[in-house]
């Protein structure tokens, strides 16, 4: 096949015109196609997603509580501030439990009441919420 223009191509022998107003007609009814595929796989109505919250800690988001992970493998609770101090009970890594209060003793170390007792800062860390210890305490046991 001879192709006499640059604008003009033969396709299956037939002699198609790309010039002036054939050519936008095939751009609008190529974008035309594509922007009603767009919106009929688009418009899928997705089910909405229910949150549920964990109610067996009623205090877990509560922005005035403060949340502490066990990261040490084993830890003693002190009866009062200090290494020295008797030890009242123990707990592992991982464990997740609610800060009662803080204190800062004469070494200028920070120590974290529990209802147990008190632990160093250096064995835990501290978390404005229960579901980020737990988050955390997910990727700790990682």
């Amino acid at each position: 096949m001879i192709v006499k223009e640059m604008n003009d191509k033969a396709i299956y022998g037939k002699k198609i015109n790309f010039s002036g107003k054939n050519l936008k007609a095939l751009v609008f009814n190529f974008l035309s196609v594509f922007f009603l595929t767009f919106l009929l796989f688009s418009c899928n109505q997705k089910k909405e997603e229910v949150i549920v919250f964990d109610e067996v800690h009623p205090l877990a988001l509560y922005p005035d509580v403060s949340w502490a992970l066990i990261t040490d493998p084993y830890v003693a609770y002190k009866k009062e501030i200090g290494w020295d101090s008797e030890t009242t009970g123990h707990s592992r890594s991982g464990e997740i439990l609610q800060v009662m209060g803080m204190a800062t003793d004469s070494e200028k170390e920070k120590w974290y009441l529990f209802e147990q007792g008190w632990l160093p800062a250096s064995c835990l860390s501290i978390y404005s919420n229960r579901f980020k210890a737990q988050t955390a305490a997910g990727q700790l046991k990682k």
